[in-house]
């Protein structure tokens, strides 16, 4: 059965196993083939590379792919490796969409400006117009989603997508996309063809919900202040709201966040001033239920010492319930 062929029955599966000694001579070219040949569905992966320490023993691969409509879904495993994939120099493979849902081990992907580090229970979609350099480096278990751009932009046709959204795999628009996943992965052989294309539509659908929540925010450099500011005061009582959390949903390096607050008070120091002025309101608030430790705990403050300090230290007095 051709490949061709294999597309078209509902259900395809395709299975792969690659074990390349690394102590062998030619280990790059004995990796090289065999992913060519069994993976082709990986066609814009390009320019791998075995870690260069010639340590004993095997590297393995193992890939498990169904078709599910327009969307290849792999089950992978890969000890570490590291390589380019993507860009538009990749004779038309480059007009695709790859989804990474990482279940164990470790994924890094970066671009110029651009970094992530993707443990369990992360996922990212990334557009493969761009070239990326990648590497598993650790032992990685994962799920991976090949699809046509043209199958998100309909979906995305008032929205610029971007080159790469990472969410948590506990969000609620995640949760949704990978129950929907599991179920058609498991349900692929039952399916008829339209059923395993409406599956794969229904995939792009809520694939185009994950990208509209999660995606970075794109910010003309001038307004950067602003737009950190703005998103901090939106998640003022987020335990994880950091400079790194808010570099990432900017889209820009911790770094140049530091540099747009290089004139003035830092980015943190601003978090602090906007939560201890909203724990002032809600103590202030006549009928407040809180007490000080509450307000404290809400506001992120390590204990109400530490509020009570910073509050004197800003406003001369210490705090007090009014309620």
């Amino acid at each position: 059965m051709t490949q061709k062929q294999a597309i078209d029955v509902p259900g395809w599966r395709q299975r792969a196993s690659i074990d390349v000694p690394l102590r062998h001579p030619h280990r790059q070219d004995l990796l090289h083939e065999p992913w060519q040949r069994r993976l082709g569905h990986l066609a814009h992966v390009r320019r791998l590379r075995l870690p260069a320490d010639r340590t004993p023993g095997v590297h393995r691969t193992r890939v498990e792919r169904r078709l599910v409509g327009e969307v290849a879904v792999s089950q992978q495993f890969s000890d570490p490796i590291e390589g380019t994939s993507g860009s538009e120099e990749t004779n038309g493979q480059a007009d695709l969409v790859a989804v990474h849902i990482i279940r164990s081990g470790s994924l890094r992907i970066e671009d110029t400006g651009r970094r992530a580090d993707l443990g369990p229970g992360t996922l990212c979609i990334r557009d493969l117009r761009t070239s990326w350099q990648f590497a598993y480096t650790a032992p990685t278990d994962c799920r991976v989603l090949i699809l046509p751009r043209a199958g998100l932009l309909q979906h995305l046709y008032r929205t610029r997508r971007p080159a790469l959204t990472v969410a948590p795999s506990t969000a609620p628009e995640s949760r949704l996309f990978l129950a929907h996943l599991d179920a058609a992965w498991s349900l692929a052989e039952q399916l008829g063809p339209e059923a395993t294309h409406a599956a794969g539509e229904a995939m792009a659908m809520l694939l185009t919900g994950l990208i509209r929540t999660h995606a970075p925010i794109a910010v003309p450099p001038q307004s950067l202040r602003a737009a950190a500011t703005a998103y901090a005061d939106s998640r003022l009582r987020d335990p994880d709201l950091a400079p790194a959390t808010i570099a990432r949903a900017l889209n820009v390096s911790v770094r140049t966040l530091h540099r747009a607050f290089a004139d003035g008070e830092t980015v943190m120091a601003y978090v602090r001033r906007r939560r201890l002025e909203g724990a002032r309101r809600e103590l202030d608030c006549p009928g407040s239920p809180y007490t000080v430790a509450d307000v404290a705990a809400r506001w992120q403050f390590t204990d109400s010492s530490h509020f009570r300090r910073a509050h004197r230290g800003t406003y001369g007095q210490c705090p007090s319930a009014t309620g």
